[in-house]
């Protein structure tokens, strides 16, 4: 019977101890860009890129970030600290979207964050969404999207 309570016991602290140290926070943020007339925009961001086309006349991108060995709290402050704005800059008759931010690694407690983002590019009919690099890209038509 001993034994059986002191099984248990381990068992118990073992499990609390994976969810303590299985820490998973996610976050959706959307920003939406006034395009001043270009037609071409160039996603200058790592991570996956999935781009649909909507109505209007303005770009959202939407960024699913997630930190799987972080907090909630930490994503927050992260958010709050301007470490995931979105900035577009026209650059040679094209408006680039970037992250300079992310350049910079956050270490927390002595270990490196880990971060993945994957954005979601709201782009009118008439603009060609580009990428820098060699992230994935799908290009679909959303009706449904025209509502945002």
């Amino acid at each position: 019977m001993k034994t059986l309570r002191i099984f248990t016991t381990v068992l118990l602290a073992i499990m609390i101890a994976n969810t303590a140290v299985a820490q998973q926070a996610e976050k959706i943020l959307v920003k939406s860009f006034n395009l001043k007339g270009t037609s071409i925009v160039l996603m200058d961001v790592d991570g996956n890129v999935e781009v649909k086309e909507h109505k209007g006349d303005i770009i959202r991108v939407q960024m699913a970030i997630e930190l799987t060995n972080g907090t909630s709290s930490i994503l927050c402050s992260l958010i709050k600290a301007k470490r995931y704005n979105l900035i577009g800059t026209v650059v040679d008759d094209q408006f680039v979207l970037n992250m300079p931010s992310l350049e910079k690694q956050v270490k927390v407690g002595g270990r490196e964050l880990t971060e993945r983002i994957s954005y979601t590019v709201f782009a009118p009919a008439d603009v060609l969404v580009k990428l820098s690099n060699e992230s994935s890209a799908n290009k679909t038509d959303d009706k449904d999207s025209s509502e945002l």
